[in-house]
Formats: C-alpha cells, structure tokens, sequence
C-alpha cells in the first residue's frame, strides 16, 4: 500500500534519472566523436524526451479521509426503514419481531437518545460506522418489550440481538454527511490479482512537458560570488 503522492513522486524520480543517464550519454558519445578523425567534423546526437505520456491503471486500497457527519431525525422515514428492516429479517431468519409503532419511536428512551444524537456535535471522524457502534441501544430495545410475551421462547434472544443492529443501521442511515477533509489516497500498482475484482480502480493519466533548469555563477560588482538559476 502506497501514498498515492510517493507514487507519483517516484514516477517523476525516475524519469529525471533517465533523463541524467540520457545526457551522460550523451557526453560520452560527443567524446567520443572528438577524439574520432572523421566524426569530429559532425555533430554528437542527442536525444530528448519532449513530452511524456502515461496512462496507468491503479487500484485504490484505502482513503484518509475525516468527515463530519450531523445527526437528523425524519420520523417517518425513520419509522419506514426500521420496519422494513425488520420485515426483511423476518422473513429471511424466520423470526417474530414485531413491527415498531410511531408512538414506541416517541416514548421517553428513544426521545432522549435522538435528542443527544442531534444535539451532540460530531467531530471529524474516520469512519461513521465505528462512531454508531458506541450508541448504546440497549435501553430502547427493553422499552419495545421484545419477547415479553415467550419468556422461554429460545428466539428471543436471537430477535433481541438483531434488533439491536437493525435500530443501529437505522440510526445510521439518519446521519448525512456535511463535510469531508481528504487527507493520503493509497494505491496498489498491482492491479492483475483475481482478487482485486470489487476493488475501486481508476485510470491515472500523467502528461510531463520537458523543462530544464541552469545554476550560472559569477562575480558581482562586488567581488561576491553569486549563483542565479536559468529557467529554460
């Protein structure tokens, strides 16, 4: 796993390397010609690379990112997406969760855990997920009554332990992102392993134009030695 910045560093790096080695080259080669009793009288070649063209694909592995996310409760829609949830659990575990009624999402413990979630201001974190796992649910699970009717029913338990992550996802699903401060995006070059199919990829095109650079020194009016840098 790479900074996607060092890749692109290193890439840069390595074609001024070449471009060294391409001049040293082409030293020799001049050197060569003078000694020679007939290519003195022509020109060494050299050759530059005026422009460089890249396109390299490259899978994304991790973002560094903090965001800021705000709490916003919307009953309703709250109330619809828990219960299809619930539906969906139902249906797929076998279980007997009851639905949720718009008066249970208003009693006393859910009124005070949506009062602190809106009212909390949320710092910048990495990953929503790990903040929703700190909520503690557990006092809204007890108020729904969750099996209260089959005390020895051996679902109870199971029902209870899915409604505690269907309400978690829920709650996440009420958070909407504000803000975003992008910090590294790290890369894998390896972009052939079978494993890598649902990995995020994207095409990296780079287009170098050649400049150059000279450190001239001289003596000023002064008796100073100087040095200036030439942009060519």
């Amino acid at each position: 796993m790479i900074k996607l910045s060092d890749y692109l560093d290193y890439l840069n790096n390595e074609i001024i390397q070449a471009r060294k080695k391409a001049d040293e080259k082409t030293i020799l080669v001049a050197k060569e010609y003078a000694r020679h009793d007939y290519l003195k009288y022509f020109k060494a070649p050299r050759y530059a690379f005026p422009s460089i063209k890249m396109d390299i694909p490259l899978k994304i592995t991790d973002i560094d990112a903090l965001s800021k996310y705000n709490f916003k409760l919307d009953e309703d829609k709250f109330l619809v997406d828990l219960n299809e949830r619930i539906r969906t659990v139902n249906k797929e575990k076998e279980l007997n969760i009851s639905p949720v009624t718009k008066e249970q999402i208003q009693n006393q413990e859910f009124k005070l855990l949506f009062k602190t979630l809106e009212n909390k201001d949320q710092k910048k974190v990495k990953n929503i997920g790990d903040e929703i796992k700190k909520i503690d649910v557990l006092p809204q699970i007890k108020s729904l009554n969750i099996g209260i009717f089959r005390p020895q029913d051996a679902s109870v338990e199971v029902e209870a332990a899915e409604m505690k992550r269907i309400l978690t996802e829920a709650i996440s699903n009420s958070y909407t992102m504000v803000s975003t401060t992008l910090n590294d995006i790290y890369i894998d070059p390896n972009t052939s392993g079978v494993e890598d199919k649902d990995k995020l990829f994207i095409n990296l095109h780079i287009e170098m134009e050649e400049e150059g650079i000279r450190i001239v020194t001289f003596t000023d009016k002064n008796g100073q030695q100087v040095e200036e840098i030439i942009f060519e």
